[in-house]
């Protein structure tokens, strides 16, 4: 069943705010490496995650615009979910307040449910399990 136009607005309105929290981390974690591994380092977090994570959040980004294979597009939501779980913990360990995190909590699942609805299930797999038995 085809989406309707509201459903489209919303998911293209989560859509886009999701992949520009992506895009600004895909962006300024390399651009400042120096203030951001020291602000990864205040969370809690090693510095090593800085540079990994900037590339997974660019394939995760692409994986999500292409909409080509179903399990990789389904690991980039569930591995970009958790991201912002894990900075919202951070944040609020130190008593801050995670504003970016908490719309990443909302705008991720609602991008997710809209998805297939609004574009289409990808029909493709990048891998499968084989269903021989062993």
């Amino acid at each position: 069943m085809p989406a309707k136009m509201p459903e489209r607005i919303i998911y293209w309105i989560a859509t886009s705010l999701m992949l520009g929290l992506m895009a600004f981390a895909i962006v300024i974690y390399p651009l400042q490496y120096e203030s951001i591994t020291a602000h990864f380092e205040e969370l809690g977090y090693s510095s090593y995650l800085v540079y990994p994570l900037a590339f997974l959040k660019l394939t995760a980004f692409i994986v999500i615009i292409t909409n080509r294979y179903r399990n990789l597009k389904d690991i980039a939501y569930g591995a970009y979910f958790l991201n912002m779980v894990m900075a919202t913990a951070a944040y609020l360990t130190l008593g801050a307040n995670p504003v970016h995190a908490y719309v990443g909590l909302v705008v991720i699942p609602v991008s997710y449910i809209l998805s297939n609805r609004v574009r289409g299930e990808p029909t493709r797999n990048l891998f499968t399990l084989s269903s021989r038995s062993v």
